[in-house]
């Protein structure tokens, strides 16, 4: 177990609401991407619910949206966005030059059936906002939650439960982040790197759901 997972007993339970949010809608004939994106025809760039999924008392937010598929990873489908708001969250002290937004926390690759496929991270420029050390991500990557009637409650349930369950993997992720970032500032200006249109990812983690799940049953 990776030293930076929750404990066993919690992510086995986040393993369970996420078998059951999947289950529950495919009870109802659908799956998450299906879902999310609804009955509209997916099309790059738009966000799927199209105003965003936003919970002000969590300062949570997430969207889901495809770039164009000659840019995607061969598996992908779309992909989700999990943010926070951090002015909210006293992550970071606001400054009064830039207007309140969310920041970014990970990125959460989907395949057409609605599997997730793997976690990735991106550069400062590809959803803008603030720009959080490990130590404001970790807050916010535990604050994330969806709750109340915004957005679906599978979906949201779903999110929740993928977060907590790979926990630990999403840290290392971002620990690995900061590393590229150090690699990449050495010898630039952090400012011209955030803005560099040619570093979209700076890490990705592939999983592998079903055998991770199995493998965290098999150690209960």
């Amino acid at each position: 177990m990776h030293t930076l997972e929750l404990p066993h007993a919690a992510r086995l339970r986040a393993a369970t609401a996420l078998i059951g949010s999947m289950s529950n809608l495919s009870a109802r004939g659908t799956q998450v991407v299906q879902h999310v994106v609804g009955d509209a025809v997916l099309s790059e760039w738009d966000h799927y619910p199209d105003q965003d999924v936003r919970d002000n008392a969590s300062a949570s937010q997430y969207y889901f949206h495809a770039h164009e598929s000659e840019k995607r990873p061969v598996q992908e489908h779309g992909h989700f966005h999990v943010f926070v708001h951090p002015d909210t969250l006293g992550l970071t002290r606001r400054n009064p030059k830039y207007p309140p937004g969310p920041a970014h926390i990970v990125a959460i690759s989907m395949d057409a059936q609605g599997l997730p496929t793997g976690f990735f991270a991106t550069n400062r420029w590809v959803t803008k906002g603030p720009w959080l050390n490990y130590a404001a991500c970790e807050k916010g990557l535990t604050a994330f939650v969806i709750k109340g009637r915004r957005g679906e409650r599978d979906i949201n349930m779903f999110l929740r439960a993928l977060l907590t369950l790979y926990h630990g993997h999403i840290l290392l992720l971002l620990q690995q982040r900061d590393a590229v970032m150090r690699e990449l500032c050495a010898e630039r200006d952090r400012r011209s790197v955030f803005a560099d249109t040619g570093i979209e990812v700076l890490c990705y983690l592939p999983i592998h759901l079903s055998d991770d799940i199995a493998a965290l049953e098999s150690a209960a």
